[in-house]
């Protein structure tokens, strides 16, 4: 059970981890200042982990205590899993739609992303001067 309910809508923007180790652990690692996990818990974490871990980590330490808590080393065994990560999106340019890669029953599907479909066709912008980004009000 995740830490918090994650939005559905931004669902595929998430990583999410989960403690395999038999008992409760500490991973300091784990932003944004580390987290206890108890054994079998998930805590879900905006983003991608690794890019957290290169942006707001100065030097390497966090990434290889990642990669211990997810291999194990001579010490320990494997104490923590990646359940899932951000989905993949990408942009069909003949169809003119973005799709996610899901996997469904051990088979790739592409569906739409956990924010709604998206196609280019669909949009009709009106210059109306008002609204976000474009140069309005630029003189």
């Amino acid at each position: 059970m995740a830490l918090f309910q994650i939005p559905s809508a931004t669902s595929c923007l998430y990583t999410i981890v989960r403690n395999i180790g038999l008992t409760e652990m500490f991973f300091g690692f784990l932003p944004p200042h580390g987290r206890r996990l108890a054994c079998g818990e998930e805590l879900a974490v905006w983003g991608d982990l690794q890019h957290w871990l290169t942006r707001f980590t100065p030097n390497d330490r966090a990434k290889r205590s990642l990669e211990v808590a997810l291999a194990g080393d001579s010490t320990y065994s494997s104490r923590l899993a990646i359940v899932s990560t951000p989905s993949v999106h990408l942009y069909d340019s003949v169809q003119e739609e973005t799709k996610i890669l899901t996997l469904n029953n051990s088979t790739f599907v592409m569906a739409d992303p956990c924010w709604g479909s998206y196609s280019s066709q669909s949009i009709a912008c009106t210059d109306s001067g008002s609204g976000l980004g474009g140069d309005a009000g630029i003189a």
